[in-house]
């Protein structure tokens, strides 16, 4: 072996630069990677495109679903600890040195810059975390959904896995509802060890028996994992009961038409699902124990009645009505009638989110009684429940109507509040609106939006104000 100082330098920098590239911070809000898992002294490989026997096993192991749960699952994840770079030897660098001297400077900046990402990193989840726990102790249906989300996404599932994830809570009947999808299972392949190393083996679909149970476990494992992290992640005792459905996408074999329903549907006490040991269950008798129910067949689909389903119905939703065809170009709309207006408003988010699969609900009228219209995103990012007030005003709103939206929007378990008005908002309502889940548009903005929908209206505050004293004055 060389004795040459730079010449060992230059291994050593080798084994620092590989070291580098090894690095990876995914943060406490991602998947957590499912490529490589243990398998004693070697590291096996996973098939990254399809589930293995092995996969389908370790759903309901100790290292899947242990800790963290809750609001441990809102501390932000520590930085890797970084390679320390090797020390440069005493002598100078030789003629033939001086690249080894930059590569070790290039191999230092990277790990400053890597340093940066991921401390900035760190830095605004810890911010969104502990936002989020704030929210979950305010009792946010919102920030609760967020959190069992967050649980679904970092305890240990296969990508292919790694499907929707919907939650609904009924906060009277005190049950949370879990709507979790699964793949087509016919399409899902499933593989087993053929041969080869055990650290790079190679693999071979199973047999027909064996694919059969596989799925079966699957289903029952999927739903049983469903129910146990959202019973772990019940922090302000939010619910008594938790409800699962799991629904599948599939083509019918007789007539090939699209198909999509619930196949598995447990309900239990959140109780007795937290005190399970599903390391060491059967899926299947667990599930059967549960008394929860499922298609006959995983290889012949036939969708099931769900053992419970929320309630999205409102009493308070109307029918909708097209104001905006009976207004006449230039139609002035602060003096236009305050039910009209609502109506309006409605039909105008609606064209402008409508495209995207959001339903405006508009609710029945009464003055000023916190809500007239609902918005449903059914996007499992942005999405959820959205509350929208409608202000025919000529002076400016003030900032008690703005805190009233705000307890709306608390009340009624909803992701954001939207208030327009024909008028404006002085200083301390934007000031109080700042860093809640809410959004002020005022007339000029309305207007700007009904334009850029084809609808040229007006908005004149002093003439609507003339034409109501007048009125009035003429009902005396």
């Amino acid at each position: 072996m060389s004795r040459d100082p730079w010449r060992q330098y230059s291994y050593r920098l080798d084994s620092y630069e590989g070291s580098l590239k090894q690095l990876t911070y995914l943060g406490a809000l991602k998947p957590q990677s499912l490529e490589r898992t243990s398998g004693g002294f070697f590291t096996v490989r996973c098939h990254p495109s399809a589930l293995t026997l092995g996969d389908i096993a370790r759903i309901l192991s100790e290292s899947s679903l242990g800790p963290p749960h809750g609001y441990a699952l809102l501390n932000p994840i520590p930085i890797p600890s970084f390679p320390k770079a090797p020390e440069r030897p005493t002598t100078p660098p030789g003629q033939y040195d001086n690249y080894i001297v930059e590569r070790a400077a290039k191999a230092e900046e990277r790990s400053a810059q890597l340093l940066r990402q991921y401390q900035a990193q760190f830095n605004k989840e810890e911010t969104q975390l502990g936002q989020l726990k704030e929210a979950c102790q305010q009792g946010s249906d919102a920030a609760l959904r967020l959190l069992m989300s967050i649980s679904h996404v970092r305890h240990h599932l296969h990508p292919l896995l790694m499907l929707a994830f919907d939650i609904e809570i009924d906060h009277v009947s005190r049950v949370i509802l879990a709507t979790v999808r699964v793949p087509d299972f016919k399409k899902l392949p499933i593989l087993k060890q053929k041969g080869g190393k055990s650290w790079n083996p190679d693999w071979a679909p199973v047999s027909a028996a064996d694919r059969k149970r596989s799925t079966e476990t699957l289903l029952y494992a999927l739903c049983l994992r469903a129910a146990y992290l959202v019973a772990k992640s019940d922090e302000g005792n939010w619910f008594d009961t938790v409800a699962i459905n799991m629904v599948q996408s599939w083509f019918d074999g007789a007539t090939g038409t699209p198909q999509e329903g619930t196949i598995a549907s447990l309900q239990a006490n959140k109780s007795d699902l937290v005190t399970l040991q599903l390391h060491q269950v059967d899926p299947k008798a667990c599930f059967r124990h549960l008394k929860g129910i499922s298609t006959p067949s995983v290889e012949t689909v036939a969708p099931i009645r769900p053992i419970f389903v929320m309630n999205k119905e409102d009493d308070r939703i109307v029918e909708s009505r097209d104001v905006a065809e009976t207004l006449e170009i230039e139609t002035n709309l602060a003096s236009m009638p305050w039910e009209d207006f609502e109506h309006l408003v409605s039909q105008l988010f609606e064209w402008e989110f409508g495209q995207n699969g959001v339903e405006v609900k508009v609710t029945r009228a009464s003055r000023d009684r916190g809500v007239d219209a609902i918005m449903f995103d059914p996007d499992p990012l942005r999405g959820g429940k959205y509350v929208l007030q409608a202000k025919r005003y000529t002076r400016p709103v003030d900032v008690a109507a703005i805190r009233d939206l705000y307890g709306t929007v608390v009340n009624e378990g909803a992701n954001r509040g939207i208030i327009v008005t024909t008028s404006s908002y002085g200083p301390d309502a934007y000031e109080f609106a700042k860093d809640k889940p809410l959004s002020l548009v005022d007339g000029q903005h309305l207007i700007a939006m009904l334009r850029k929908h084809g609808r040229n209206f007006r908005i004149n505050l002093a003439e609507a104000r003339q034409a109501m004293e007048a009125e009035a004055r003429a009902s005396r």
